[in-house]
């Protein structure tokens, strides 16, 4: 098959994929009346389309109605292509299984689409199918059928979770620059308690995603996976849940990033606040005090009781400015630095990378021993240097989990030779000779 960008690049081909706004909100104009059984069976007329772009048009309706037929005729004949089917029968249109699909992705995007509760009945499903399959071929169904299906609609979710924290990102960064503080308050609260429902959402997915570890658990040891081809599907799938517990971290670590901020932002606001209110204090102190006879007196809101204290006696120390030089100190304002907060987020993502790289070398290793009672940890070293350009760090984080955890298995038992060292000429670095072995 050729190239499918030289297919689109085709003159006009893109925009029959991809209509213009006009055309594209005509025809989510038309869905919603589809969808709310506006139209019998979903079947509509020519004026209804022309109803639809009279609702979608940016051109002056002046200048439309006197091009009316060349302008309604050119916009349907060109959402024929893909988008709508004509009857020339009875002179109706439907809409084709790409408008039908394309406005069912718009609509769930758009909508609120976190469901916890049918993410646990797609895992669930999962699992229940998975749990009895011993041959080959009922396990590639599984893979190519019923894994396939669900692992997009299980992304989602978290997306979904991520484009929240952006928009509460966003939020918090134009509340910032508001002048009523009063409202910058309100309106930080409010990102705050959104911030917590996020966290409470993304604890509620994890509890949909309890069933992944029974389903890596049965497929890690599988014995379908003696074939080749099936153990890299396998291999696939045990890894895309490792990215999915990952991505989860990301959304708490954001989470404890962004909160402690708001917290912070809310300190130097109080304080702002607080000193307002004291400054307003003592000019009101100021104008509406007079001194009659040598004597202050004070503005009094209400004169309907005395309020008499009896006498006390104080001693008045002086006040010697050279002992009192310290200056009160600064509260700390919080100040948005995007570079910071990209160079923290970037470090976070790396650490994140690094160990999903550990989990899938620990998985091969995992994966290769089953065929064997001896294998040489020293040889895998340099494989991990070779295929992460010399990383060091990652190859003896790797080679210490795996013999950790091998050293404490029921099976194996790791021996080390400090004697010998097992070194390959093209690299600087040498190792001891290091063999997992069956008991």
């Amino acid at each position: 098959m050729s190239s499918i960008f030289d297919h689109i690049a085709i003159e006009n081909t893109y925009e029959l994929f991809f209509p213009k706004k006009e055309q594209g909100l005509a025809i989510i104009w038309l869905y919603e009346r589809v969808q709310n059984g506006y139209f019998d069976k979903g079947v509509f007329k020519e004026k209804d389309i022309r109803n639809a772009f009279d609702e979608a048009s940016t051109i002056n309706k002046e200048k439309r109605e006197r091009q009316q037929w060349e302008y309604y005729n050119s916009q349907i004949m060109a959402l024929q292509e893909f988008f709508l089917l004509y009857d020339e029968e009875n002179q109706t249109y439907t809409f084709k299984e790409y408008a039908s699909y394309l406005c069912d992705k718009v609509f769930k995007m758009l909508s609120d689409r976190f469901n916890p509760t049918v993410i646990e009945i797609t895992c669930t499903d999962l699992y229940t199918n998975l749990k009895d399959i011993t041959e080959e071929k009922d396990l590639t169904i599984w893979l190519e059928a019923h894994f396939d299906k669900a692992k997009s609609h299980l992304k989602e979710q978290i997306d979904y979770l991520n484009q929240q924290i952006d928009k509460s990102v966003a939020e918090l960064s134009e509340k910032a620059k508001l002048n009523n503080n009063d409202s910058l308050v309100v309106a930080l609260r409010d990102i705050e308690n959104k911030l917590d429902e996020i966290r409470k959402q993304n604890g509620e997915l994890r509890g949909a995603f309890r069933e992944i570890d029974r389903i890596k658990s049965i497929l890690m040891a599988h014995p379908a996976r003696e074939n080749a081809e099936i153990d890299d599907k396998v291999s696939d799938v045990i890894n895309y849940f490792e990215s999915v517990r990952t991505l989860l971290n990301m959304v708490d670590s954001r989470i404890d990033k962004i909160q402690p901020k708001i917290q912070q932002f809310f300190g130097s606001l109080n304080r702002h606040l607080f000193d307002t209110k004291v400054e307003k204090f003592l000019t009101y102190l100021l104008d509406k005090s007079q001194v009659v006879l040598g004597e202050l007196i004070l503005p009094v809101a209400s004169e309907s009781f005395v309020t008499r204290f009896s006498p006390s006696n104080f001693t008045i120390v002086e006040r010697r400015d050279e002992l009192f030089t310290g200056k009160r100190n600064q509260s700390p304002l919080y100040i948005n630095d995007p570079i910071k907060e990209a160079a923290a987020h970037q470090q976070s993502n790396m650490i994140l990378v690094r160990q999903s790289h550990i989990n899938q070398w620990l998985e091969r290793i995992k994966r290769e021993s089953r065929h064997t009672k001896e294998y040489h940890l020293s040889d895998i070293f340099f494989k991990i240097l070779e295929f992460h350009n010399e990383d060091l760090q990652l190859a003896v984080s790797i080679i210490y989990q795996a013999i950790d955890y091998y050293d404490k298995h029921d099976r194996w038992q790791v021996e080390i030779n400090p004697e010998k060292m097992i070194q390959e000429e093209k690299y600087k670095y040498a190792i001891w000779d290091i063999w997992m072995k069956q008991k």
